[in-house]
């Protein structure tokens, strides 16, 4: 369903926030975009609300005085028929523990206040789509219309899509470089085939490794945005971001989201141990996480960020052959350099400065 579709069907969304100014705003904002939203400026008139009719989607405040959000999302998560309602936090505590608790309670995505028209609209927009998505499929499940195999494969491409466009909304509040989810796919699936990966596994390498950064959607803007080094504490929760990731996406039992999973908590490991979050070694460390580690490295350090300018490339390719049995598989590096001339038509073919 497209997202015209979505919106000519009078998409349902509930906003819940005791803060009116907040509660006008959000609704101005989705009503522009055609949505009909429901404003509740209580956890108890909001829960009253789902009860009169289930919405689409939940805007959900986490700081009220009756019940907090973390407890009308249990609450929700509690029965059949609401706890497949998608829940997006949207709340102005910044704390890492705060944003792992909102997913871990049944949030599906957290959004910081004061919040960005754009990215809200990105969010909600993504999030109606996965849904009708899944609403599509359970129909068609229902009626016996498609066969398991085209089902499953559809159900694959809508994960490949959620997964591009997550890794592309989290790049853009990364302010990083537009394609360079795209560039690092690439990378670790032509890698993925040079080390003999089959078909099958290169390619959900390929559509899993957009999702490596995703657990910076809980890392504050003062340190993701943050121009120069960041202090030891900020570091310290800057790297969270990878366990971050791994609980998002763990939950699925899905292969392509538990690969996406496994690349989010180890593409920051090194080959001798010397990585975070939890300092593996040599082969402890997954293929994908030292496949998506040599890609994430290759693209990022050729890319302008807030703290750094653009490497140039022999600066860049030193940097990796001074990580060969350091931080990277040496058996990869070499393959790297090997087939330099495949990885550098990568980076050409997906150019910032292609049109």
């Amino acid at each position: 369903m497209t997202e015209e579709n979505i919106k000519t069907h009078a998409t349902d969304i509930l906003i819940v926030d005791d803060t009116l100014e907040n509660l006008q705003l959000l609704t101005s904002i989705l009503k522009e975009e055609g949505y009909k939203v429901r404003p509740a400026s209580s956890s108890t008139i909001a829960l009253q609300a789902v009860a009169k009719k289930i919405p689409d989607l939940i805007l959900l405040d986490i700081q009220m005085p009756d019940m907090n959000g973390y407890q009308v999302c249990e609450e929700l998560k509690r029965h059949s028929a609401t706890r497949d309602i998608p829940i997006i936090f949207i709340s102005a505590l910044c704390d890492v523990n705060d944003k792992v608790k909102a997913f871990n309670v049944g949030g599906l995505d957290y959004i910081n206040k004061p919040f960005q028209f754009e990215e809200v609209k990105a969010r909600v927009s993504t999030h109606l789509k996965l849904k009708a998505y899944q609403n599509e499929m359970e129909q068609k499940v229902a009626e016996g219309i498609e066969k398991i195999n085209g089902l499953n494969q559809e159900i694959i491409e809508t994960q490949r899509e959620l997964i591009f466009t997550m890794g592309e909304i989290c790049e853009t509040r990364s302010k990083e470089t537009g394609k360079h989810v795209t560039r690092v796919a690439e990378y670790s699936y032509l890698l993925a085939i040079l080390c003999n990966c089959d078909e099958e596994e290169a390619q959900m390498i390929h559509q899993a490794s957009p999702m490596h950064d995703i657990g910076k959607v809980a890392i504050a803007d003062a340190i993701l945005h943050k121009e120069g080094r960041l202090t030891l504490e900020e570091w310290e929760t800057m790297k969270t971001h990878t366990t971050v990731g791994h609980t998002m996406l763990s939950v699925s039992h899905r292969p392509l989201l538990r690969m996406a999973a496994t690349i989010a908590l180890e593409h920051h490991e090194k080959w001798d141990g010397s990585g975070y979050p939890n300092g593996l070694a040599g082969e402890q460390i997954s293929l994908t996480g030292r496949v998506s580690a040599i890609a994430d490295v290759f693209d990022a350090l050729g890319s302008v960020r807030c703290y750094k300018e653009a490497w140039e490339l022999p600066a860049i390719l030193d940097f990796l052959k001074q990580g060969r049995g350091t931080s990277f598989d040496p058996k990869l590096i070499d393959l790297f350099f090997e087939n330099l001339d495949k990885f550098l038509e990568i980076r050409d073919k997906f150019s910032e400065t292609l049109t």
